[in-house]
């Protein structure tokens, strides 16, 4: 007796609310665009050091590197930007 699919008192929606990844689209959809847009002057601050710097050998660059404002410019373009790519990674498998 009650365990046919076609005897159930719930509608086809109550069946399939809450199912698949709908819940938490709208957050990921955010947060790709928000990264995306941090990427663009993170990127451009990194591009233009780097062409001011006088010599791109070791050296120059970990004295550029050691610099407060530098190190942590780049450790959040490198955060930022793996942040970035695991969304769009997770996008990709979604789809």
């Amino acid at each position: 007796m009650g365990g046919s699919p076609f005897m159930s008192l719930r509608s086809p929606l109550g069946r399939v609310l809450g199912l698949g990844s709908a819940r938490d689209g709208t957050g990921h959809w955010w947060a790709q665009r928000v990264s995306a847009v941090a990427l663009i002057p993170l990127t451009l601050w990194f591009m233009f050091s780097l062409l001011a710097l006088p010599g791109l050998d070791y050296a120059t660059v970990r004295a550029w590197l050691s610099f407060p404002l530098s190190g942590f410019l780049a450790v959040l373009l490198v955060a930022v930007l793996a942040y970035h790519s695991y969304l769009g990674t997770v996008e990709v498998i979604d789809d």
